[in-house]
Parts: C-alpha cells; sequence; structure tokens
C-alpha cells in the first residue's frame, strides 16, 4: 500500500495546509481502493467530470450536474456530507500541486498529465 500512496504523501501537508483536505482524502481512498488512477482522474477533470471512489465518497464537477450554468467549483461528498463548493481556482491549483508529485513519481506519464492539465485549465478560465 505504501508505495500505492507515496507520490500522494508527499503532497498531503501541502494539501491540508491549503483547504484541499477533502481532495487530499479523495485521492487517498482512491489510491486505496484502486478504482480509478490519478492520470483517469485529471482527463476527466479536464473534461467537466468528477469521480465516484466508492458508494460514498465522490467529487463533482461542472458536467455531474443537472445544469452545469449552477457550477459554483468542486463538490465533494463523504457519505451523507456534501461538502461547500470548493473554488476551481484553488481545485486547479491543488491538482496542479499533486500532478507535480505523481509526475515526479510517475515520469513516463509526463506528457499526459501536463496535456489534461493544460485541457483542465483552459475548461476553466472562461
Amino acid at each position: 500500500m505504501k508505495n500505492i500512496t507515496l507520490w500522494l504523501e508527499k503532497v498531503e501537508r501541502f494539501l491540508i495546509d491549503h483547504g484541499g483536505s477533502e481532495l487530499y482524502y479523495l485521492l487517498k481512498a482512491m489510491c486505496e481502493a484502486k478504482k480509478i488512477n490519478f492520470l483517469d482522474l485529471i482527463s476527466d477533470a479536464s473534461k467537466g467530470l468528477g469521480e465516484t471512489v466508492s458508494e460514498d465518497i465522490a467529487y463533482m464537477l461542472d458536467q455531474d450536474l443537472d445544469d452545469p450554468k449552477k457550477f459554483e467549483g468542486a463538490i465533494f461528498i463523504f457519505g451523507d456530507s456534501e461538502g461547500f463548493p470548493m473554488p476551481i481556482e484553488l481545485f486547479i491549483s491543488l491538482i496542479h500541486k499533486v500532478s507535480e508529485a505523481y509526475i515526479e513519481a510517475h515520469p513516463k506519464d509526463k506528457d499526459s498529465i501536463e496535456f489534461y492539465m493544460n485541457k483542465l485549465r483552459e475548461r476553466y478560465s472562461k
């Protein structure tokens, strides 16, 4: 298990200290469940799609909403609890920081991660 989350552990404190604790716990659950990987997550995020890690852990972006025009930010869901929307600018900056740690641990994915990170920025720069 340690090898699976080693890259994430490098940014744990940063995420928690900078308003990204929900993102950290979602990513940790994602790694532990081995259901999806970070490359899939960032690819989907660049299309405005969140992820469901398990029955009670998920996050949503604009394309997950019935009315994407009412999108206010990334929404994290843990159990029956839905958090306040995380401003998309914060979400993008935190994902960027996570991307750097992921690339360090998985250098072969660098081009793909950077491609999807750019698409994510472009999507929400409007």
